[in-house]
């Protein structure tokens, strides 16, 4: 799919108007080639983030979106997309706050600089620990199948949604749903698990 300039004959630029008397140009060709790459290379970039502990699917996202209007709007040369692409990802990270825990929110205003060294690996562990206790109740007291779902749900967003999980898994989309969703309404009604988010807030 090329986006704009589908016949190649002016390089990769086109010009079109965003507002009376001004002119933008688009670099389409140079913004699908990475396209091309992204679609092709995103689950390795994904793993690769993840085995690390550094993966944000909204980070992730954003990072894309903000690399791709770059080529697309001012026609940057990009010789490695990987690199470019994580050096980026990391810092749309770091300016989102470092990571964020899955079921606690940090403080808006979060600065790793700003803690104390030893507060803030306290903190990490107890976000960890909390995201184990929470698959462990998980486990304990629903069924083998739904807690499977939840823990895929989960590990593989943004990849996967409840249309993709009932592809891979052969259960209907509406019960995947209807699964997860208890879940997490059990999640959030636990009062120990309540208690210990709001300490880490």
């Amino acid at each position: 799919m090329l986006l704009f300039n589908t016949n190649r004959s002016n390089k990769g630029k086109k010009y079109f108007k965003k507002k009376e008397g001004v002119q933008d140009v688009v670099y389409a060709e140079k913004a699908e080639a990475f396209n091309v790459w992204f679609v092709e290379n995103n689950k390795e970039v994904i793993q690769y983030l993840t085995v690390r502990n550094y993966f944000d699917c909204d980070v992730f996202s954003e990072s894309y979106l903000k690399m791709y209007e770059n080529i697309l709007y001012t026609g940057t040369n990009v010789e490695n997309y990987r690199y470019y692409f994580v050096r980026s990802y990391f810092t749309n990270l770091m300016a989102n706050g470092i990571k964020q825990n899955r079921y606690c929110e940090l403080l808006p205003h979060y600065d790793k600089a700003d803690t104390d060294t030893q507060y803030f690996a306290e903190l990490q562990d107890k976000q960890q620990k909390l995201e184990k206790d929470i698959f462990d109740y998980v486990y304990k007291n629903y069924s083998i199948r739904d807690f499977e779902l939840f823990k895929m749900y989960i590990n593989l967003k943004p990849a996967i949604n409840y249309a993709s999980l009932a592809d891979i898994t052969g259960i209907r989309e509406h019960n995947i749903q209807r699964a997860i969703s208890k879940i997490k309404k059990g999640v959030r009604a636990n009062k120990e698990f309540k208690k210990r988010r709001e300490e880490l807030v």
